[in-house]
């Protein structure tokens, strides 16, 4: 067995271990909804496109959305295309989707990756009861997409490394033009 049929076989069993053991009635109205907030990265960029209503949180504003569309660019025209990965219920026929099946291809979780671009930014400036609150969010966001059957452990993972990685490089690029330290919000903002 090759390396990537180790990796398929490991991202099956983790998917119908969550299947088998950890939904709920409970939990899966609070996992469909996480996971439709973030549809095309909907609930991330409203919060960016209020914040550049705002003088003081424009910046903030600009950066998110920056992050947010380098990363829809690196992966969902690129890295999804190229790799062009079968959805996991259309691979294993014992495991079953709890929302409408997506029909582009899986490689690497989308929602993922918009919300860490988003919160890999807005954590920056941010206090940190509200940085944890969105770091924290974009973790619900990209459990619930393995919860509801429609990504593999390794489409998330790798929709972090891209979020978490795009978010750091749009931080990195701003820094350099503008000082970024005027624009954390404080307590009193």
């Amino acid at each position: 067995m090759n390396i990537l049929e180790k990796i398929y076989e490991l991202d099956h069993s983790v998917l119908l271990f969550i299947q088998e053991n950890l939904r709920s009635d409970i939990l899966t109205p609070v996992m469909q909804f996480s996971s439709l907030l973030v549809n095309a990265g909907i609930i991330w960029i409203l919060i960016s496109l209020v914040m550049l209503i705002f003088k003081k949180t424009r910046m903030i504003g600009l950066i998110t959305l920056s992050s947010i569309a380098l990363c829809f660019i690196v992966n969902n025209l690129m890295i999804k295309n190229l790799v062009a990965r079968a959805r996991p219920f259309d691979r294993y026929t014992d495991l079953f989707p709890l929302i409408k099946k997506p029909t582009d291809y899986s490689f690497a979780s989308g929602h993922t990756t918009a919300s860490f671009a988003a919160s890999g930014i807005l954590s920056r400036f941010l206090q940190k009861p509200l940085a944890v609150l969105v770091i924290l969010f974009s973790f619900i966001v990209a459990f619930s997409r393995l919860y509801l059957g429609v990504h593999y452990p390794t489409d998330v993972i790798c929709g972090f490394l891209i979020g978490i990685s795009g978010s750091t490089i749009i931080h990195i690029l701003y820094s350099k033009k503008f000082d970024l330290d005027g624009y954390k919000l404080s307590k009193h903002t």
